[in-house]
């Protein structure tokens, strides 16, 4: 079984040693190979430890978690960072998928959480393995003297693959009009710039039809190789961001959903109706291809949590005033009732138990 290597990141010590303790590490392929205590820390830990996945706080002195992700995926592009924040610190969470983090997990986290966003995180480093693999064909040509520059529609058939997500297509259309013109006595350095006006094309064509920006990627050498690992950069930054724009409406969604918990009202069609101004039915299916879970699941899991928060955090404010706080103001019974179905105790038991604390606080 393939190894994954894990680090944690967070100034809590509840935090690092709960996670560290209550995760099945060797069940899930996994190795726990360091902690640290802020993202100064962790950034010296990325080189020396090397980690595949990181589990990061957002709020930590010396470097926030913010600054050690931007910091962080400039030195090791290929890790996969998952985010832990509280209420307070969504909208930084938010900010995070500017530089590529798709999976947060929300404080409190238990422990089918965590380990659900391992699971997940496994497979996005075997996506980035298997990219790594895949794009980066090393073809030697022989050099040639150059004789004529062919005009070609090559770029349209380039642009289809791209848009159509053939990468198969994309690399074999390429690698055969490459040799064609090797074939044919063009220059290495006349196809060299005929490669670099063909990303600009590309490049320019994915922002102007269909309003993505790509990464801005020029042929420094003059085999296939260095050409198809460039169209491949540009595919991925094509369908990154493609991507980006649906995890970026459903974090927006969990965003509001946190900000508006009180609301009794609150739904995906309140959501829409009010914030997004999209169809809910659209939004709904969206959510749960992004997320793997309906919303009414995740709206009922925002509100245990905070309810949760709560409890600790105000403890003497009355189990009314907590479900008030959380959207059941009509019915606190209520509340309680589905507070004791999700956890399997009473708000008020589960204050006597939290008084009584343990060691994995974090994770309650």
């Amino acid at each position: 079984m393939s190894s994954y290597r894990v680090l944690i990141v967070d100034d809590e010590r509840m935090a690092r040693e709960g996670i560290a303790e209550a995760i099945d590490w060797n069940a899930l392929g996994m190795d726990l190979i360091g902690t640290a205590v802020n993202g100064q820390q962790a950034l010296d830990q990325l080189n020396e430890l090397d980690p595949d996945v990181v589990i990061t706080d957002i709020k930590m002195p010396v470097l926030d978690g913010l600054q050690f992700i931007e910091q962080g995926s400039r030195l090791k592009p290929g890790v996969v960072f998952i985010v832990l924040s509280g209420f307070g610190e969504f909208e930084l969470a938010t900010q995070a998928m500017r530089f590529g983090v798709r999976r947060y997990l929300l404080k409190p986290s238990d422990e089918h959480e965590i380990t659900e966003a391992l699971q997940w995180s496994k497979d996005e480093v075997d996506s980035i393995r298997g990219s790594l693999l895949k794009h980066n064909p090393i073809f030697v040509t022989p050099p040639k003297q150059h004789q004529q520059i062919i005009s070609s529609s090559i770029p349209s058939d380039l642009m289809g693959a791209i848009v159509d997500g053939d990468e198969e297509r994309l690399m074999q259309v390429s690698r055969l009009w490459i040799e064609q013109l090797l074939s044919e006595g063009v220059s290495l350095q006349d196809i060299q710039d005929n490669n670099n006006q063909i990303l600009t094309y590309l490049r320019n064509g994915l922002k102007l039809e269909y309003g993505v920006s790509t990464t801005h990627t020029v042929v420094m050498s003059q085999d296939i190789g260095a050409f198809q690992q460039e169209l491949s950069r540009l595919y991925t930054s094509y369908h990154y961001r493609k991507m980006d724009k649906k995890a970026m409406l459903v974090m927006k969604i969990k965003a509001l959903t946190i900000q508006h918990i009180q609301n009794r009202q609150l739904s995906l069609q309140w959501l829409a109706q009010h914030y997004l101004f999209l169809n809910s039915e659209y939004l709904g299916k969206l959510f749960r291809q992004e997320t793997g879970e309906k919303y009414t699941t995740f709206l009922t899991s925002t509100r245990m949590k905070k309810a949760k928060e709560l409890l600790v955090l105000h403890l003497t404010m009355k189990i009314y005033e907590v479900a008030e706080q959380c959207g059941f103001d009509q019915d606190p019974q209520y509340f309680s009732n589905v507070f004791k179905k999700f956890y399997g105790y009473t708000p008020n038991e589960y204050r006597k138990q939290h008084a009584e604390s343990s060691k994995f606080g974090f994770l309650q």
